[in-house]
């Protein structure tokens, strides 16, 4: 398979800002098995011995945030293998989603120089307290959407609404949000604090 530049660029951010933070990296990037997910630039990796799922958010046109597939094929080839099943509770520590500001919303100069980018670092018990991931208390979802700060800002016209229920998912999303600046680096002090979730 050839080699993707997104695996590249997920390279270049964990040398750049996790290692300088005191993080190794125990697995190397490797694409997700499922095809379906390099539209969501999907990757898996580990770091300090824990095992990372990462995800880029889809931009929709026609709503806030943006969206991302959570799923996988059923390993089980007696069970129905064409139908998505959500990740399970045990496969993984964290999910990580990096987003990127969606350009053409975007209305000053500024902004448009300097787009927004940024990485929600989600634990894994997190993602089974809100239903995303399977275990004994939930079936999963196969996707869901993220609510980055810029979120309010996003829409076009008569679709410009940000809901009360987004809103509320944003709440909970945003304590584990951490800016890309314009040189790939974020913060090691808030990293540590998001990372230090379990």
């Amino acid at each position: 398979m050839k080699n993707k530049n997104y695996s590249d660029e997920l390279e270049s951010l964990l040398i750049k800002a996790f290692i300088p933070a005191g993080y190794r990296i125990t697995k190397n990037i490797e694409l997700d098995a499922v095809p379906e997910s390099s539209k969501y630039e999907a990757l898996v990796f580990g770091l300090d011995e824990k095992n990372i799922f990462y995800r880029k958010g889809k931009v929709t046109p026609d709503r806030p945030g943006a969206y991302l597939a959570v799923w996988q094929r059923p390993s089980s080839p007696s069970f129905n293998s064409n139908k998505p099943i959500p990740l399970k509770s045990n496969e993984l520590d964290y999910l990580f989603v990096r987003v990127q500001e969606h350009s053409n919303i975007t209305s000053t100069e500024e902004s448009l120089n300097n787009p927004k980018y940024g990485i929600f670092i989600f634990p894994v018990s997190l993602l089974i307290e809100k239903g995303i991931v399977s275990s004994v208390n939930s079936k999963g979802k196969t996707g869901f959407r993220v609510f980055p700060p810029w979120s309010q800002d996003r829409g076009v016209v008569g679709t410009k609404v940000f809901s009360e229920s987004g809103k509320r998912t944003q709440r909970w999303q945003l304590p584990y949000f951490i800016e890309i600046d314009e040189h790939g680096l974020i913060d090691p002090c808030k990293l540590n604090k998001v990372l230090s979730h379990q």
